[in-house]
C-alpha cells in the first residue's frame, strides 16, 4: 500500500496520468473465454457519461432450462471469468470513473446510478435480455478489493436507506477493504509519517475531503452500520497488508451495533493488498477465490 501510494503521488507530480493497478481494468474485448467457457457482453448504462459495464455468464446460464442466477456485482477484475466459472452467478463489473481525474465521490455516485439501471431489469422489463432472463434478483451480492471493497459497503448502506425496489441484497464481500480513520485501531500503525502518508493519498483523490475521518474512507463515522440490509458479510485480510487491521475492526464494530447478520473473516498469511491482483493464480489467491464462491453459494434461501 505505502509503496503504491508512492508512486501514484509521484506519477501525479510530474507526469499528470496516474498508474491504475493492475488487474482493474477492462482491456480485452467480451466474447466466450476458452479456459471456462463464461460469456460475456458490454451494456452501457449512462448514456449521459458513456459508461458501461460488461456482463459475465457462466456456461449453460443461457439455455432455455436453465435456472436463475445469483448477481454479483463489482468493479472489474481479471479473475472474473474463474470467478464466475467457480461460483455459477452472473457478475456485473461497473465501469466507473476514477479518482484522481473524477474526485471523490464521483465514483460513488456511477456506482448508484449502476445500481439503479441493473435493478430497473426486475420482473424482466429492463433493456438488458441476459439480466431480464438470467438473474435472480433476490439473490444479489457486492464485492470489490480495496477501494472496491470500500464503495461496496457504501452501495449496501445506500441501499438500506433508499429501499431501492428490485435489489436483494443477500451479502456483500469485502476484500482488503480501504478504510482509515484519523486514530489507530488494534495494531495499526502509529507512525506519524506513514499516517500521514496514507492522508495525503486520501487527499489526492478527495480534495475537498475534511481528512481520514471523512465518511467516506472511515466507515464508522456519521453512519450506522446496523443499517446493513444484507444478512452476511465477508472481509478478507492479508497479513502484511497496512489496512488488515481496518479489516478486522470492522468486523468488531459490525459485531456490536446490533446489526443481526452473519459475519466472517478470512485472513491470508504471508500476503499484502490486493494479492489475488498480481497473482491471481497463486495458491492464496485461489484459496481467496473458493472462499468467495463458497460464500455466495451458501445462501441464505
Amino acid at each position: 500500500m505505502e509503496n503504491m501510494e508512492s508512486t501514484v503521488l509521484e506519477e501525479i507530480t510530474f507526469d499528470g496520468r496516474p498508474p491504475r493497478l493492475v488487474g482493474t481494468q477492462i482491456d480485452v474485448p467480451p466474447g466466450i473465454d476458452s479456459k471456462t467457457n463464461v460469456e460475456s457482453k458490454d451494456a452501457v448504462y449512462s448514456q449521459e457519461t458513456t459508461q458501461y459495464l460488461r456482463l459475465y455468464v457462466p456456461k449453460n446460464a443461457t439455455s432455455s432450462s436453465a435456472q436463475k442466477l445469483p448477481l454479483l456485482g463489482l468493479p472489474p477484475h481479471t479473475y472474473l471469468n474463474s470467478l464466475v466459472a467457480e461460483a455459477n452467478v452472473i457478475a456485473v463489473p461497473v465501469d466507473y470513473r476514477r479518482a484522481p481525474e473524477h474526485p471523490i465521490p464521483i465514483a460513488y455516485h456511477d456506482s448508484q446510478y449502476a445500481l439503479k439501471w441493473l435493478a430497473s431489469h426486475y420482473g424482466g422489463n429492463g433493456h438488458e435480455k441476459w439480466l431480464n432472463r438470467h438473474v435472480d434478483f433476490n439473490k444479489v451480492y457486492l464485492s470489490g478489493d480495496s477501494t472496491g471493497a470500500n464503495i461496496s459497503h457504501h452501495m449496501a448502506i445506500r441501499i438500506g436507506k433508499e429501499k431501492l425496489d428490485g435489489i436483494n441484497l443477500a451479502g456483500i464481500m469485502l476484500i482488503h477493504p480501504y478504510f482509515g480513520g484519523k486514530e489507530p485501531v488494534g495494531d495499526e500503525t502509529k507512525d506519524p509519517d506513514k499516517r500521514a502518508k496514507i492522508e495525503r493519498f486520501w487527499r489526492l483523490v478527495s480534495p475537498t475531503t475534511s481528512g481520514t475521518d471523512d465518511p467516506w474512507i472511515n466507515p464508522f463515522k456519521d453512519q450506522s452500520l446496523a443499517s446493513l440490509v444484507c444478512s452476511r458479510v465477508l472481509v478478507c485480510v492479508a497479513e502484511k497488508d497496512v489496512l488488515r487491521h481496518r479489516g478486522w475492526y470492522y468486523c468488531e464494530r459490525l459485531k456490536k451495533t446490533g446489526w443481526k447478520g452473519e459475519v466472517e473473516m478470512m485472513e491470508s498469511k504471508g500476503e499484502d493488498n490486493v494479492f489475488p491482483l498480481l497473482e491471481p493464480t497463486c495458491d492464496s489467491a485461489m484459496a481467496k477465490l473458493k472462499k468467495v464462491a463458497a460464500f455466495m453459494n451458501q445462501g441464505p434461501w
